[in-house]
């Protein structure tokens, strides 16, 4: 693949998101439906694959003192940015605040889940006193594929090829990344550079409460040694914690998570900190690193019942990791391996601050696992589900998501959904 295929595909997966992107792709998907529509607001309905019903459900919304699924589907009524894609909520205004509350006061949002769909969907119907539109989400989370006025049809899922199975990218061999990472010109990675900064400056905000400052604390009290490992972890931590509460700073995202953006950049922004790596090394590393995360992620799905900070960001810093220690493809599957071979079971039970501790996890044993690798150590490829090179290594993952945990997750959204907006 050349050059223009790896840009072309880390651009469309990185971008900046104000919020959780779950509550964000909702109300993107009715602030969309409120600007095609005419007359007063009668009647919102919502409907979610269980997946992102899962993520939005417990999660902070940036400008808003409550949570849950209705409450952002009605903000992106009455308070979101159409055009303004994963920034949709980025200026709440009180008023706005409040006209949200109110539409869930007078009974006018249904929140409905559907188990019969396997990829991202949000489904929005607004009926007004003069019209009456549908607009549907697929795939990811800005996809918006149809803004349909009434009447119109039940959605029904197509039932062709699997779009991800098809992806060109799992055509790719790591040789290829690395040598991408290698010899592209610098000046096309600014953005990634661009990414750390934003990151950072929501990290910086983290450092001052929650899990950010309690990780400084004990860090500074020596609980905790001032190592590359916990540099990473102390800056995701604080990151996501801070995203997670609903702080309204952008974070930039990867395919589709800004916890997945955070775990990538600042992993690799830790370690370069602490080892003092130059910056020429640490965005070639991000490079390399986003685009095994795009990779991972053909096989997992959009979502799923497993957490991506360690099976796909996680795994994709460890071999940035590895990048900037000066190892090569030998080493980067043995941090794979060594990811896989420890947190493949770690479940997604939706986004909330408690996603901080995963995201800390994932980031430390990212940099500990590539430490491990340059050291010659590594989970073995036929040790359980570990495989012995990269297709299947990623392969027998997505069977394990996708065969294996279809029913945790349904088991999981049953057990969040007690005392929910929605009977799931």
């Amino acid at each position: 693949m050349d050059h223009a295929f790896f840009l072309e595909r880390m651009h469309r997966a990185i971008m900046p998101s104000t919020g959780c992107t779950e509550p964000v792709a909702i109300a993107l998907n009715t602030a969309t439906a409120r600007a095609n529509a005419k007359g007063a607001v009668k009647k919102l309905t919502i409907t979610l694959d269980n997946y992102l019903y899962k993520n939005a459900m417990g999660v902070g919304i940036p400008g808003a003192d409550e949570r849950g699924v209705a409450l952002c589907a009605a903000m992106g009524v009455t308070a979101g940015d159409a055009q303004a894609s994963m920034r949709v909520l980025d200026h709440v205004t009180p008023e706005a605040l409040r006209a949200a509350k109110q539409m869930l006061f007078d009974g006018l949002v249904t929140v409905n889940t559907r188990e019969d769909v396997h990829g991202l969907l949000v489904e929005s119907v607004l009926e007004t006193t003069e019209d009456s539109v549908r607009v549907l989400t697929l795939g990811s989370h800005t996809n918006i594929v149809r803004v349909d006025h009434a009447p119109f049809e039940p959605y029904v899922e197509s039932q062709g090829d699997d779009a991800l199975a098809s992806d060109p990218i799992r055509a790719v061999k790591l040789t290829e990344m690395v040598e991408f990472a290698d010899t592209v010109a610098l000046e096309e990675l600014e953005f990634l550079q661009a990414g750390i900064d934003m990151n950072m400056e929501i990290a910086q905000t983290g450092l001052t409460f929650g899990l950010g400052r309690t990780l400084r604390m004990l860090i500074e009290q020596g609980a905790i040694g001032d190592s590359p490992v916990a540099r990473a972890e102390e800056l995701c931590a604080a990151a996501s914690y801070a995203r997670m509460s609903g702080v309204s700073m952008p974070v930039m995202t990867a395919t589709g998570s800004g916890n997945q953006g955070i775990t990538l950049l600042l992993t690799l922004e830790g370690v370069a900190q602490a080892m003092k790596i130059e910056r020429e090394k640490k965005l070639r590393a991000a490079a390399l690193a986003n685009l095994v995360n795009i990779y991972v992620k053909t096989f997992t799905g959009t979502l799923s019942a497993v957490c991506a900070c360690g099976v796909a960001s996680g795994l994709g810093a460890s071999v940035g990791v590895v990048y900037m220690l000066g190892g090569r493809e030998e080493q980067m599957l043995f941090a794979m391996q060594n990811i896989l071979g420890s947190i493949c079971g770690m479940i997604c039970d939706g986004a909330k601050e408690g996603c901080a501790n995963k995201v800390q996890l994932s980031s430390g044993l990212a940099v500990k696992s590539a430490f491990l690798a340059m050291n010659g150590m590594n989970v073995r490829g036929g040790d359980g589900i570990v495989g012995d090179e990269l297709y299947t290594i990623f392969e027998n993952l997505g069977r394990l998501v996708r065969e294996g945990m279809e029913s945790t997750n349904s088991v999981i959204v049953r057990i969040m959904s007690k005392g929910s907006d929605c009977p799931a």
